[in-house]
């Protein structure tokens, strides 16, 4: 009985060829509703007003400052040419005082940390005016490359006298403050950050993901396409996807786990993809499936059945418990023993419990791999024919991807291939590239300001 139970499911985590094309179906369905929507609440397919891509030849220096919930970077980055970068970067913690003071004195304290970076690279640009571009991790209604108007903070920031501002204006109001020959160029998403940035690098990128704690994508996209886009004319434009805000049970394959954590999510029925795939969630699938199989006594039967405190609490079972168990390729699964009884006190593990744990966890962590590569398998046959030809025998496509799934969890671009190959035939597979990037916050906006400076976006 236990047997069957514990199959029946692992087996809900193996997707079927027909699932995975539900899913890039699916998923095709909403990029192309995202492209015409008018619904405020349709945050999907925004348009990033970027027209190009580097060429990875490029030369020149370019500042960044990438602002999330707790740090402030400021980074000058040098051009080098032949898609290389100097980088020189500081890190500044935002306090609470800042936090809830007046957002002049959120900029001006932004204008003294870029002061600061600039005296550190000993930078002597004359009268010439030094190009910015701004990663803001915050919601903002984007009119412009370089304007966006400021909707909301969160993230503990209440700040006097920001709200529905141009973000543009409150920056460069601190910088003439401070007397700094600094223009905003660009304010960015990172997503958009992290294609642009790879393209530097390897200039066949056309896609950029974000697999992390969250999820997101961007590409290239015809504009003619884009009937929402009402600003300059251009042929085409980078798109940010905000993929994690798509997904619908309709054509996901959730489990009674994936269900659960949607339920007693912030908000149900909201970013259903991304609950499935990215680093916050699997490990909490992982627990919950544990949660299960203990009360029916289908493993670790050494605790008859009761479930241990430190197992019981949401999000308790990290991603990175994950990593360290498929990390572990010796045939007895000793890192699940130590797991276990380090971070849950649990001990007393069998052999047939350090296997089953072990293949729960590569099940969820295949799927997760699987269902990124028919997220990304549906931008590529969305952009094929325009930026992407997967027909062409010459034309390799590369898809940069940024984050600690990608980069720290074992197999995972391994893993991601092998679906693609199954997804794409062969053929198509063998000229698509999954590669590393890194920090589409800092390099990947100084590279868009450097874009947008030299004509490359409306």
């Amino acid at each position: 009985m236990t047997v069957a139970t514990y199959q029946d499911t692992v087996e809900q985590f193996v997707l079927s060829k027909d699932q995975v094309q539900k899913i890039i179906d699916g998923l095709t369905e909403e990029l192309v509703e995202g492209l015409s929507t008018n619904d405020p609440k349709n945050i999907t397919q925004q348009p990033s007003f970027i027209t190009r891509l580097p060429t990875g030849k490029e030369t020149g220096l370019y500042l960044a400052i990438d602002m999330g919930g707790t740090n402030l970077r400021t980074a000058a980055v040098h051009l080098l040419g032949d898609g290389q970068v100097g980088v020189t970067m500081e890190k500044h913690e935002i306090t609470q005082e800042l936090k809830t003071g007046t957002g002049q004195a959120m900029f001006d304290w932004i204008a003294d940390c870029t002061a600061s970076l600039l005296k550190n690279v000993a930078v002597d640009m004359g009268d010439a005016d030094l190009h910015m571009g701004v990663t803001f991790s915050f919601a903002i209604q984007q009119t412009a490359v370089n304007r966006g108007t400021v909707l909301a903070m969160g993230k503990g920031f209440d700040l006097s006298d920001v709200m529905g501002k141009d973000l543009k204006d409150l920056l460069e109001g601190g910088f003439a403050r401070k007397s700094l020959p600094v223009v905003v160029s660009a304010i960015i998403n990172d997503t958009v950050g992290t294609l642009v940035s790879h393209a530097y690098v390897s200039p066949s990128t056309k896609i950029g993901v974000i697999l992390a704690t969250g999820t997101n994508a961007a590409y290239i996209e015809r504009t003619s396409e884009v009937s929402k886009y009402s600003g300059p004319t251009c042929d085409q434009m980078i798109l940010n996807t905000e993929w994690d805000a798509m997904g619908k049970a309709a054509y996901l394959p959730q489990t009674k786990y994936d269900k659960e954590i949607d339920a007693v999510s912030l908000v149900p029925g909201f970013q259903e993809f991304e609950k499935m795939v990215s680093g916050l969630y699997m490990g909490e699938l992982v627990r919950l499936a544990l949660v299960d199989l203990i009360e029916q006594n289908a493993i670790l039967e050494c605790l008859g059945g009761n479930v241990p405190e430190a197992l019981q609490t949401r999000l308790a079972f990290k991603t990175l418990f994950m990593s360290t168990i498929e990390s572990d390729n010796s045939a007895d699964h000793a890192a699940v023993t130590k797991v276990f009884k380090t971070s849950f006190g649990i001990e007393g593990l069998s052999q047939e419990d350090q296997t089953r744990i072990f293949e729960l966890i590569h099940v969820i962590g295949q799927r997760s791999a699987m269902m990124t590569a028919a997220a990304c398998a549906a931008l590529l046959y969305k952009a094929n024919g325009s930026s992407v030809h997967l027909d062409d025998p010459n034309e390799i496509t590369t898809i940069g991807i940024d984050g600690s799934v990608f980069e720290k969890y074992p197999h995972f671009s391994h893993s991601m291939m092998n679906a693609l190959t199954g997804i794409l035939g062969e053929d198509r597979a063998s000229r698509i590239r999954l590669e590393l990037a890194r920090d589409g916050g800092c390099i990947g906006a100084a590279l868009v300001a450097m874009v947008s400076h030299s004509g490359g976006a409306v």
